[in-house]
């Protein structure tokens, strides 16, 4: 198993796949910094640590004729976290961990050189647990590459009363591992489920926007209490956690986050268990 994951990885960083992901978070995180306001490829949701977000604020932004101009009518609305605010929105690294997946699971079942792997001494079990660490592995390196580089650049970009301390960054990294661990086991076990790169892209690109406005249609459409999706909602539940979460609330996300992991991957391990490898 191990000698499975070292391949992997020496398979994976030979290609340029990875180091254009690399550049894309920088991108992200510089766009984020400059901008002074997280980007978000989802649903935008408030993170409640900037309190600058109202009518005049908008129509002075709307109205700033240079970036010049824009970063300073943000400045001038006063001090806040922009680095809590950017890693509240992690939601972002589910992109990231759809490539990862592809790199490591998706492109083995089409370029059938899963069959030379099972044909070996290693068994499915054995397989699929490799495949699970290795996506955790380059999962966690990503997310904490992703807050330190926007710390960073924060850090230098923006300058005094818009950065954190670096142990609390790390503290939220530590505390958002969980849910961002059940995303990944979530496209983990859609990956062994679909086993084929095209038919994973097309479910898993859309699937949180589609995924979070069904679930917004729904709560208007019969009235539902929105106390828990506001709560623990996977993009809500990352943007509480960079928002001084109390101790319960860390708790309960931390073991939703460890029953996702287990429920998904029991379905990804059940299903490759018994697929027919052609």
């Amino acid at each position: 198993m191990i000698n499975l994951i070292r391949s992997d990885l020496y398979r994976i960083f030979k290609c340029k796949a990875i180091y254009v992901l690399i550049i894309v978070i920088i991108f992200i995180s510089l766009t984020s910094v400059v901008l002074m306001e997280p980007f978000s490829v989802g649903i935008s949701v408030s993170t409640n640590t900037n309190n600058t977000n109202g009518v005049e604020l908008t129509n002075e932004l709307e109205e700033a004729d240079s970036l010049g101009e824009y970063r300073r009518i943000m400045k001038e609305e006063g001090a806040f976290a922009l680095d809590k605010e950017i890693i509240g929105y992690n939601i972002n690294m589910y992109y990231v961990f759809i490539v990862l997946v592809v790199l490591a699971i998706t492109t083995d079942f089409s370029n059938k050189s899963i069959k030379n792997s099972l044909s070996s001494a290693i068994s499915r079990k054995e397989y699929y647990l490799s495949k699970l660490i290795l996506t955790l592995l380059l999962g966690t390196c990503f997310i904490f590459f992703n807050n330190y580089i926007s710390y960073i650049l924060n850090y230098f970009i923006n300058g005094k009363g818009f950065y954190s301390q670096l142990t609390d960054i790390t503290k939220i990294t530590l505390i958002q591992l969980p849910m961002l661990y059940g995303i990944i086991s979530f496209l983990v076990s859609l990956a062994f489920l679909l086993r084929k790169t095209s038919t994973f892209n097309t479910i898993t690109i859309p699937f949180i926007m589609l995924f979070q406005i069904i679930c917004s249609g729904i709560i208007g459409v019969l009235r539902i209490n929105t106390d828990f999706y506001m709560n623990y909602e996977l993009q809500n539940a990352l943007t509480n956690l960079a928002s001084n979460p109390s101790l319960k609330y860390i708790l309960y996300c931390f073991i939703l986050g460890v029953l996702y992991m287990l429920i998904f991957n029991v379905i990804g391990y059940l299903s490759f268990k018994k697929a027919e490898i052609k």
